[in-house]
């Protein structure tokens, strides 16, 4: 499932990415493995999703390259 999939108050791990922007997401603490708390998600706008502790948004064209699994 895609991180835009996932339904607001979900935790789910990260399992890959798409694209060239991984290194960006591992620099702000969204590697391979991290569990993350989808916090805020909108029909338009980002999605915000909460990492250790650190709420950060990301655009729905990230979170559609960024597959996660359930926990």
């Amino acid at each position: 499932m895609k991180l835009s999939e996932a339904k607001t108050g979900s935790w789910v791990r990260i399992v890959d990415f798409e694209g060239e922007f991984k290194n960006r997401l591992v620099d702000i603490g969204l590697g391979r493995g991290s569990v993350v708390k989808v916090v805020g998600k909108t029909f338009f706008g980002p999605l915000q999703v909460e990492v250790d502790g650190r709420k950060i948004a990301l655009c729905r064209g990230q979170a559609k390259k960024i597959e996660v699994e359930p926990i």
